[in-house]
């Protein structure tokens, strides 16, 4: 419960933080050719922060070396993803901001032998080229506004997702896909409390759609508020079992313990004094209990953080309560589960023993 707790509160929080304060927070699509100048100079009188406008086509990936890309998707990997769907395909000159070439060049520095029979090029996302075992010089295949394009891979890219800058899986070298019907997509940064800025920009270019990350990730955070909602009370259901699987294992060695404490009270030891000792070890029982569960919150959180979602880690220092929270509990319900080992009259259970 308390893994379930950090997450829920603090992972959508951490990344945002690890967000530029003025990464975009919109996202513009479907912007027309004919409308392309006019709307980038609007833009650029509405927003200091913005992306440049990139052309989109959508394409599907159909053959990598003449195979059918379907044997070299796993399932359940990126290329799953990518192959099931038409990918927003580019071109772009440069290189754009957010990635980074990891094998081969970008075009303004290929040999002028780097494309074997003028095949124009293709710049691969590193992660799904990696799925799909793509390698620089391999051609691929495209469907394209119903037509067949083909392009040899010529560099590997690393993309940062989280610029919030638009990103592709693909990128081609500019002139390949010129000549299919395009629209255009950008992103850029408002300040909180325009949204009048936004109703104009619509009614000025209906044919745009606007998305907004702050709803978008408002949507994200409810659908996370319900999922650990309901896992939580699942949760409450297991402590409920491990506290009846407590009492349980207490019932089953109390005859043992009313012998032990009728023996100690004979010997002259107070009732107070065996009550101190029920406590601090079913106290002790509950604090390791809380430092296991501490630990493992922190372990599982690290691991989630550095390596599944590529997040700055940092310890929790409320887990600390965990063992305090153990020792209360533990303590109390195993105080509560054995009390009947000390009403019992030393007299009677040694005359039964």
């Amino acid at each position: 419960m308390g893994l379930i707790a950090l997450l829920r509160g603090e992972l959508l929080d951490t990344w945002q933080n690890q967000l530029p304060k003025d990464a975009p927070n919109y996202f513009v699509l479907n912007v027309l050719p004919s409308e392309k100048e006019n709307f980038a100079q609007t833009l650029s009188k509405l927003s200091t922060h913005s992306a440049p406008l990139y052309p989109v086509v959508p394409g599907r990936l159909t053959s990598i070396n003449g195979e059918p890309v379907g044997n070299f998707v796993t399932k359940d990997s990126r290329g799953e993803n990518a192959t099931r769907r038409d990918l927003s395909l580019t071109w772009a000159a440069d290189l754009p901001e957010g990635n980074t070439l990891t094998a081969g060049n970008w075009w303004k520095a290929l040999p002028a032998s780097g494309q074997s029979d003028a095949t124009p090029g293709v710049s691969i996302e590193t992660k799904l080229a990696e799925s799909l075992k793509i390698k620089l010089g391999d051609r691929l295949s495209f469907i394209v506004g119903g037509l067949t394009r083909e392009a040899v891979v010529t560099s590997l890219r690393d993309v940062n997702w989280d610029t919030f800058q638009p990103n592709f899986f693909m990128i081609f070298q500019p002139g390949t896909l010129a000549d299919l019907p395009t629209t255009y997509l950008t992103s850029f940064y408002l300040p909180p409390g325009q949204d009048k800025q936004i109703v104009e920009l619509s009614r000025a270019y209906p044919s745009i759609s606007i998305l907004g990350v702050e709803a978008l990730l408002a949507q994200v955070r409810s659908i996370l508020d319900q999922v650990t909602l309901a896992v939580q009370f699942v949760l409450l259901f297991v402590l409920a079992a491990g506290i009846a699987v407590l009492f349980s294992g207490l019932q089953a060695t109390l005859d043992e313990r009313i012998r032990q404490g009728a023996l100690l009270r004979a010997l002259g030891a107070e009732r107070a004094l065996l009550i101190k000792s029920r406590r601090i070890e079913f106290g002790l029982l509950g604090a390791a209990s809380g430092v296991l569960a501490a630990l493992g919150c922190e372990l599982v959180s690290f691991v989630l953080y550095r390596y599944a979602f590529s997040l700055e880690w940092q310890p929790h220092p409320w887990l600390l309560l965990l063992p305090v929270i153990g020792a209360l509990l533990v303590g109390g319900a195993g105080v509560f589960g054995t009390r009947r080992a000390l009403n019992v009259s030393p007299l009677t259970v040694l005359r039964e023993g």
